[in-house]
């Protein structure tokens, strides 16, 4: 069996380019992920399908945060919230 070098050369070539271009896109892709970012309560009662007042009714209930007087939730924490996983939110 022959082994052609220039193809594999031209192969390794071939397959460095692919993976910049795809590292390229990957670093100019969207920044952070929604996680990251808190939600109000009527953001926190659109994404749970529930009304802003639900929401205030059932906020001990519900994990979040409380600062300057407003309440801020966590997409991830109100998912383990209704996953049965109350405790795991910081």
């Amino acid at each position: 069996m022959l082994i052609d070098f220039k193809q594999i050369q031209d192969d390794l070539n071939f397959i460095r380019e692919t993976v910049n271009t795809l590292t390229e896109q990957l670093n100019h892709s969207a920044p952070a992920a929604p996680d990251d970012k808190p939600l109000s309560v009527s953001e926190a009662a659109d994404f749970l399908g529930l009304t802003e007042q639900t929401i205030y009714q059932n906020a001990k209930r519900l994990p979040h945060r409380k600062r300057f007087g407003r309440l801020y939730f966590f997409r991830r924490e109100l998912l383990a919230f209704l996953d049965g996983k109350e405790g795991d939110h910081a």
